[in-house]
C-alpha cells in the first residue's frame, strides 16, 4: 500500500483553492511539517481558483420527488432517507454507474479464508468534523449498522456479520458464520453502511445531523422543505466534488417542480414519463431515461390469520390483475415486467417470457380458485400506498378496481413515506404498495421469504414457509460458484412467482430531466441521485 503524503496533500488542497494559506500553514505546523516546508508552502502562488478544472464550483438545486423523513446513517429502510443523506456518506466500497465494486474508504480487501474479510483502510481520511478516519471509527460504524438504534430498524443484508474486529489504526477484520459471498456487494451499496466518527450518534441528533466522509459536508436540513450541502474542502478525491454547494428541494408535488424546472428554481428533478415527455421539445432541457432497480410490489402481510395466507387466493389475486393497464395507465408504456430480482440486475433476473406467462390475466380461473379456497363471497382489505411519488397509489387504485371482479373489497389508504415506511419496518399492514430498491446482491432482493430472517418475521411469521425456498437460499449463499448460484436463483424467483407471498407488478423507467446548464447526470441503476457527486454546472 503506498503512503500518502500529507504535506503534499495539503500543498494539493492549497493550490486546488481548498484552504486558505493561513490555514494550510496552520494546519501544516500541526502535522508537524519542517520550517523549510513550511516556508515553502507560504512561498507558493497558487492560480485563480477557475483555472482548477477539479475544483468545486457552482451552486445547483436538486426537485426532489418525495420528502425526506430524517437523515438517521443507519437502519433508515427508505429511499427517501438515502436520496437525503447520500452525498454526505461514503462507505468501505462503492459502485461505479455501471455497478462494478471499487475501493473507496477502504483501499483494498482480502479474504484469506471462506469466513474473513480483511480492509485495508485509507489513510489521511477526514470527517467533517476534522477527525481523521481510522479503524476504531470503522469498527463503531459496522457494529451500529449490525444494530441500528431507532427510529432505524434492523435488515437482514449483514446478517452474517458475527464480528468487526480492530488489527491496527488502518486495518479491519470482518468475521462472518460462514460463507457469505455478499459483502462486498453490500458495502459498496453504502446504503447501511456510512462510516461515521465514533460515537458520532450522542453527540449529534441524527433525525437532522450528519458527520461523514462524503464528499459533501451536511449544512441545513429542514423538514419538509430543504436540505443543504456544501463541498467538503478535505474530502480525500482531489476530482471529486465538482460543484460547491447542492440543495436538495423536497416537491412531492409534481407540477410544482415542472414549474420550478421552467423556472430556472431548480436544475434538475425525476419526473413521470407523461411529464418528462412533454418537456422534450424545450430547448433548453435534456431529458434523461433509463431502467433502475425499482421493481413495483404488493406486499402481503401473514402475520395473522387472514384470507392470503391460503396459496389459492394469492394466486387468485395474481391473476385478477391486468400489469398491461399499470403500464399504460400509471407509466405511459414505459415500464416493465418484473420478478422479485429485477430486469437489468445482471443475468440473474427471470427471463421476460417466464414473467409473461406467470402473470397472464384469467379471471375465471381466479375467480374458481376463491371459489376453491371458500372465499367466493370475497374478503375486505386496507391497501397502504405510499403517497409520493404518485404512481404507489395509483397501482393501489388500480389492483382495487380489478380486486372487486373476485369480490375482494380493497380500500386504498395513502401515507407519507415517514409513517409508511415505520409501519413496513414495524409489520403494522395488511397489504402495502411499494417498490423495492437497490439491492447489494441478488441474494438481497429475495432475503425477505427467507424463514426466520427479521422482515421475514415482522411481515410473513407462520403464514408462508417453503421447505424449498429456505434450502435454496441457504446452498445459493454458500457457494462462489457463479453459474451455481445463477441456476439456484432462478428456482427461488419460480418458487415466489408460483406462490405468489408477494405479488410483483412492474418495474418501471425513470425519467430525469435537467437543465442543459447541467453536465454528467445520469440515471444511475441504484435509484438515487449518486451522479450528483460528479456533475459540472455553467454558471451565466
Amino acid at each position: 500500500m503506498t503512503e500518502r503524503d500529507p504535506g503534499l496533500d495539503l500543498l494539493n488542497r492549497f493550490v486546488r483553492g481548498r484552504l486558505s494559506r493561513r490555514d494550510a500553514i496552520k494546519r501544516g505546523a500541526a502535522l508537524g511539517l519542517s520550517l523549510p516546508a513550511l516556508g515553502a508552502l507560504a512561498a507558493v502562488r497558487p492560480g485563480p481558483v477557475a483555472a482548477y478544472q477539479d475544483a468545486p464550483a457552482g451552486e445547483i438545486t436538486w426537485g426532489l420527488e418525495t420528502t425526506v423523513p430524517n437523515v438517521i446513517p443507519f437502519g433508515g429502510i427508505a429511499l427517501a432517507q438515502w436520496q437525503g443523506k447520500e452525498f454526505m456518506y461514503d462507505s468501505l466500497l462503492e459502485w461505479d454507474a455501471d455497478l462494478n465494486v471499487l475501493p473507496s474508504l477502504a483501499e483494498s480487501f482480502e479474504t484469506p479464508d471462506d469466513t474473513t474479510y480483511i480492509f485495508r483502510l485509507r489513510q489521511g481520511v477526514l470527517f467533517h468534523d476534522g477527525g481523521e478516519m481510522t479503524a476504531r471509527d470503522v469498527k463503531y460504524s459496522l457494529d451500529t449498522a449490525l444494530n441500528p438504534p431507532e427510529p432505524g430498524v434492523k435488515v437482514p443484508y449483514l446478517v452474517n456479520v458475527v464480528s468487526v474486529d480492530i488489527v491496527d489504526d488502518y486495518t479491519v477484520q470482518v468475521t462472518m458464520s460462514k460463507l457469505d459471498p455478499t459483502l462486498p456487494g453490500t458495502l459498496a451499496w453504502t446504503h447501511y453502511t456510512p462510516i461515521v466518527p465514533e460515537g458520532i450518534l450522542d453527540r449529534i441528533n441524527p433525525l437532522s445531523e450528519g458527520i461523514g466522509a462524503g464528499p459533501f459536508r451536511l449544512v441545513e436540513f429542514i423538514p419538509e422543505d430543504q436540505i443543504v450541502y456544501e463541498a467538503f474542502p478535505d474530502y480525500w478525491r482531489n476530482d471529486v466534488p465538482t460543484i460547491s454547494r447542492l440543495t436538495i428541494k423536497m416537491q412531492p408535488d409534481e407540477p410544482a417542480r415542472i414549474a420550478a424546472l421552467r423556472s430556472g428554481e431548480i436544475i434538475g428533478t425525476t419526473l413521470t414519463p407523461d411529464a418528462a415527455l412533454t418537456l422534450e421539445g424545450n430547448s433548453d432541457l435534456t431529458v434523461l431515461t433509463g431502467l433502475t432497480s425499482s421493481p413495483n410490489v404488493i406486499q402481503f402481510n401473514m402475520v395473522n390469520e387472514v384470507p392470503w395466507r391460503d396459496v389459492n387466493v394469492r394466486k387468485a389475486i395474481n391473476l385478477a390483475i391486468d400489469r398491461q393497464e399499470i403500464i399504460d395507465n400509471v407509466f405511459a408504456g414505459n415500464a416493465v415486467l418484473t420478478g422479485a430480482i429485477p430486469p437489468g440486475f445482471g443475468d440473474w433476473p427471470l427471463p421476460e417470457a417466464d414473467l409473461a406467462t406467470a402473470y397472464t390475466q384469467n379471471v375465471e380461473m381466479a375467480t374458481q380458485l376463491m371459489t376453491d379456497a371458500g372465499f367466493a363471497d370475497g374478503f375486505d382489505v386496507t391497501l397502504q400506498a405510499i403517497a409520493a411519488p404518485r404512481s404507489y397509489t395509483q397501482i393501489a387504485e388500480i389492483v382495487r378496481e380489478q380486486l372487486q371482479a373476485i369480490n375482494i373489497n380493497v380500500s386504498v389508504e395513502p401515507l407519507e413515506i415517514g409513517s409508511f415506511a415505520a409501519n413496513i419496518g414495524s409489520g403494522e399492514f395488511e397489504w402495502a404498495s411499494t417498490g423495492r430498491g437497490m439491492r447489494g446482491d441478488p441474494s438481497a432482493h429475495i432475503v425477505d421469504f427467507r424463514s426466520g430472517t427479521a422482515n421475514n418475521l415482522a411481515w410473513f411469521g407462520e403464514g408462508w414457509k417453503s421447505e424449498e425456498f429456505d434450502t435454496l437460499y441457504d446452498e445459493a449463499l454458500a457457494t462462489l460458484d457463479l453459474e451455481e448460484r445463477k441456476a439456484k436463483y432462478i428456482r427461488l424467483q419460480q418458487i415466489i412467482t408460483e406462490e405468489v407471498p408477494n405479488l410483483y407488478t412492474v418495474q418501471p423507467m425513470k425519467y430525469q430531466v435537467v437543465n442543459n446548464a447541467l453536465s454528467g447526470m445520469y440515471v444511475f441503476y441504484g435509484n438515487t441521485n449518486y451522479g450528483l457527486r460528479t456533475v459540472t454546472v455553467t454558471e451565466e
